[in-house]
């Protein structure tokens, strides 16, 4: 299969830059890569004028960098079988995949394959959402997975397979459905409530946040997105 690498989609994100560097040094038949925001990259940030994960579908005549760079990635997309875009979180026990509402059904079996057993659909304007073959694959900075070697190897087995038919029932399935801000943290003190990754919140809380219960949390005050406390899940 064919299958593009994407890294540094935010540019103060490392695992994904780092799995580029090793294919460019010792490239793979049916592996392409791509460095997603490379003023970003440049300047060790997140991005230089606005999120590139919050820019698609884009638009290519946009005088925005960002704008720009997420028509040209999402046309770019199109001319593989699978597309991997590699993300790091600072919170603990948040290895999993992100896939779009239309996501190809090979994209659950991409997941078994990878080892990445929670996948999370994304239906807000990301990558996942415009291009169907992208599996974003989120890392903890102190997981076993946050090792380029790591991905190398098993992108490269992932690339000499012809199908790839896994069982999927195993499969825990989520929806991102709410954006903690930082308001709702002061607002409902949610420093104190010891939020733990893919772990339901108290039915109270997630009644006053507005969301179906059980509700499970992510990527709580990951330092990456400070302007953020976390995102809420439901199960699918």
């Amino acid at each position: 299969m064919k299958v593009l690498v994407i890294g540094g989609m935010h540019g103060n994100e490392t695992l994904g830059i780092e799995v580029v560097k090793l294919f460019k040094n010792n490239s793979v038949n049916q592996v392409d890569t791509f460095l997603a925001n490379e003023q970003a990259i440049k300047n060790d940030c997140r991005f230089v004028g606005q999120d590139l994960n919050r820019s698609f579908p884009g638009d290519k005549d946009s005088a925005n960098y960002e704008i720009g760079r997420a028509a040209q990635i999402l046309e770019l997309t199109k001319k593989y079988d699978i597309v991997l875009d590699f993300h790091n979180t600072y919170c603990p026990n948040n290895d999993c995949a992100f896939v779009g509402q239309t996501a190809t059904q090979l994209l659950d079996s991409v997941a078994v394959f990878l080892g990445l057993k929670k996948v999370i659909i994304a239906d807000y304007d990301c990558i996942n959402k415009f291009a169907p073959n992208c599996l974003s694959v989120e890392v903890s900075v102190d997981s076993q997975l946050n090792k380029p070697e790591v991905w190398y190897d098993k992108i490269t087995q992932l690339s000499r397979l012809d199908n790839l038919i896994y069982e999927t029932s195993d499969l825990e399935k989520y929806r991102f459905v709410y954006r903690m801000t930082l308001d709702d943290k002061d607002k409902f003190n949610l420093t104190s409530k010891q939020l733990r990754a893919f772990k339901p919140i108290s039915n109270n809380l997630a009644i006053k946040l507005g969301v179906t219960t059980p509700a499970y949390p992510i990527f709580v005050d990951d330092n990456f997105t400070p302007y953020n406390y976390g995102g809420l899940l439901t199960k699918i």
